[in-house]
């Protein structure tokens, strides 16, 4: 095991390649800083490291650390189990928020790799510091509702302050965070933040953590023969009062692939050349190097920690899915990346509303409509007007040849009601917007309606004007000489009235003929 100090460590490994005995494989690598250095200089002395803890993204690049393993995944293997999970739960658009370290920002990256080419958008990448306030405001602003989130536990609770402060929890929102925190993480930070602990705890609720398995949660017996829960328990029997490490199940099957690659070395060795063992490696020795590194790509067994398969030095295990629940960790998923596969819990997650957030502001365009009801009451109403001035037509008809009614001018009075029968029929018309009938229909709805209300206002008006014209001109008669004024010069009044209105309609519809527009209105909260 390195010590996380570059020049001791170093200093450590050298010692041993130059004073030590002839070392077949190195086994360790805990802080990035050293595991790196010295997994670029395995090369130069054929020699193949395994680490356990090392989880930097940067120790994927194999034209770089060729001879490096790892039985941990990296910290690039959530990535596709959050991709699993966005679509498991439909969600197309997410925004990233970023803390500007190295280790977030190479997860970040390969993010974007992952999701490209999947149907999901990236509509928003935020980066800070040290304050996230101002990235988390235009999170917001962009509405964004699935946060992916890559910061530690200092910065995670600025940034659950801050979507306090915005508003950006509950229902509406899903955050997706790094789930290798501490157990009540946010304890020894909450003092240096400005909200009170209820506001944070409020902000955290529902939130979903993403790491690695650290002990496989399947029964099944493990290459040493334990089932993960016998190992675990004599772990901890053995351990005592000791502190635990999330690394020891890696560390345990890091053994074991050891043992696998020289084994499968030997077996290799033994059905191909007679004459040379696995003794006879040194560091120059580049042929017995590379059967090492065969050996340990091509390792496969069940461990404590699940499948142990390794895919360019990388391994392909198993992520867990934890949620923030009413104050603690609660899995509620595993996605197993050999198989490609998420399972989630039954009924373990708990959303804020009652389904999954959407993944935006869902704008639903819905047609402005008369209401239902109103137009019912109106064209009742309207069916009654119609029906008394039928009654009425009715009467004037029969009785015309009465005294009263004939000096009443029954014609006049015809036409009075039939252009209030129009007037009535037209607002049915008006009445039958977009929801009853098709485009195309309603333009000519919009001419015919315009005309028949025209028509039905002119006939009514006008026939009524022209009586009353009558009535003026024979009573302004000074010297009261007889004067006669026949019906047929009234109707030749309301005619020309007519001809006028039909001259309009007429050059109306040629000219500029009513078309359907349709009218944009603010956006409303649906209710």
């Amino acid at each position: 095991f390195f010590q996380c100090d570059n020049a001791k460590g170093l200093k450590a490994f050298y010692d041993a390649i130059k004073f030590g005995p002839n070392h077949l494989m190195v086994f360790g690598g805990v802080c990035a800083t050293v595991t790196s250095i010295i997994a670029e200089s395995l090369k130069g002395w054929n020699l193949v490291q395994l680490s356990f803890a090392a989880t930097t993204p940067e120790l994927a690049d194999k034209k770089k650390y060729p001879y490096f393993f790892r039985t941990v995944p990296s910290d690039n293997a959530v990535n596709p189990a959050i991709l699993k999970l966005l679509k498991h739960y439909h969600w197309k658009r997410v925004g990233t928020l970023t803390q500007d370290v190295q280790r977030f920002s190479e997860v970040r990256n390969n993010l974007t790799g992952v999701l490209d080419g999947k149907d999901i958008e990236i509509s928003d990448t935020e980066s800070f510091s040290d304050d996230p306030c101002t990235s988390v405001k235009k999170l917001k602003g962009n509405d964004v509702r699935i946060i992916l989130g890559q910061f530690n536990e200092e910065m995670a609770v600025k940034v659950f302050c801050c979507a306090y402060d915005e508003e950006m929890y509950g229902s509406k929102y899903q955050w997706i965070i790094p789930g290798w925190y501490e157990n009540l993480w946010w304890e020894a930070w909450i003092n240096s933040s400005q909200c009170l602990s209820k506001n944070l705890l409020a902000a955290m609720e529902g939130y979903i953590g993403v790491d690695f398995e650290p002990l496989s949660s399947k029964t099944n017996k493990t290459i040493s023969g334990r089932t993960p829960q016998q190992y675990e328990k004599e772990y901890n029997a053995r351990r005592g009062d000791g502190q635990s490490s999330k690394f020891h199940g890696y560390a345990y099957d890091g053994i074991w692939v050891i043992a696998r690659t020289l084994q499968r070395a030997m077996n290799y060795l033994n059905s191909t050349n007679k004459h040379q063992k696995i003794e006879d490696f040194n560091y120059s020795n580049q042929k017995l190097g590379n059967i090492f590194l065969n050996a340990m790509n091509e390792t496969r067994f069940f461990g404590v920690t699940g499948d142990v398969v390794f895919k360019n030095g990388e391994r392909m295990g198993t992520i867990k899915f934890t949620q923030f629940q009413e104050q603690k960790e609660v899995k509620v998923g595993e996605y197993n990346a050999v198989d490609d596969t998420l399972v989630i819990i039954n009924n373990s997650i708990r959303f804020q509303g009652v389904e999954p957030p959407k993944d935006k502001t869902i704008i639903q365009e819905e047609l402005r409509k008369i209401s239902l009801p109103l137009y019912s009451i109106l064209s009742a109403l309207t069916i009654l007007g119609m029906i008394m001035a039928s009654a009425f037509l009715f009467f004037n008809i029969k009785n015309r040849n009465q005294k009263l009614i004939k000096m009443s001018s029954p014609y006049m009075n015809n036409l009075i009601i039939l252009g209030g029968m129009l007037s009535y029929a037209s607002i049915f018309l008006f009445g039958l917007d977009g929801s009853f009938v098709s485009e195309k229909t309603f333009e000519t709805l919009c001419t015919v309606r315009t005309w028949i209300l025209t028509v039905g206002y002119t006939t009514a008006f006008g026939a009524m004007f022209a009586k009353t014209w009558r009535v003026h001109a024979i009573f302004k008669n000074v010297k009261m000489k007889k004067k006669i004024i026949k019906d047929q010069k009234l109707l030749g009044i309301v005619g020309g009235m007519l001809l006028i209105d039909l001259c309009i309609l007429i050059c109306w519809q040629v000219v500029d003929p009513l078309r359907r527009t349709v009218e944009k209105y603010n956006m409303e909260v649906c209710p």
